[in-house]
């Protein structure tokens, strides 16, 4: 009968503790309130909008691409990461070995790495948000 009641006791202790937990655990009950590091995905969905739209926000962000050494990492990390881009970053990276600004302008001038930037920036919430607070959005 002890052994009863006390298995009866942490049941009940059990569940009261995941009770509580779960009324301090706020599910999100519409897709606006859904958020991805403070920014809901209505804001992403117009930055991406933004992006997408406007060729001056492009060109501002291909300069960023350029002068800014976390994002231009990220981006080449991805080429080199992406089987389609990989030898061709790797054959501008051994073309200029020590100028990653220099490797960066080179992969802007290749339109099919541009497009493959660009998409990257733009379905890449985290690394859209740098781009657009780099330049000013």
């Amino acid at each position: 009968m002890k052994k009863l009641l006390f298995i009866f006791t942490i049941v009940i202790f059990t569940n009261c503790n995941s009770s509580k937990l779960m009324a301090q655990i706020k599910m999100p009950t519409t897709k606006s309130e859904v958020k991805l590091d403070n920014v809901k995905t209505t804001d992403i969905a117009k930055l991406q909008s933004s992006f997408n739209d406007n060729e001056d926000i492009q060109n501002k962000v291909k300069e960023q691409l350029i002068t800014n050494e976390s994002l231009q990492g990220k981006a080449l990390d991805f080429l080199k990461k992406n089987p389609e881009t990989k030898n061709k970053v790797m054959d501008l990276i051994k073309a200029n070995p020590e100028a990653k600004n220099k490797v960066m302008e080179a992969v802007l001038k290749n339109p099919d790495l541009t497009g493959k930037v660009m998409n990257w920036v733009s379905s890449n919430p985290e690394i859209l948000k740098q781009a657009m607070s780099l330049i000013g959005m």
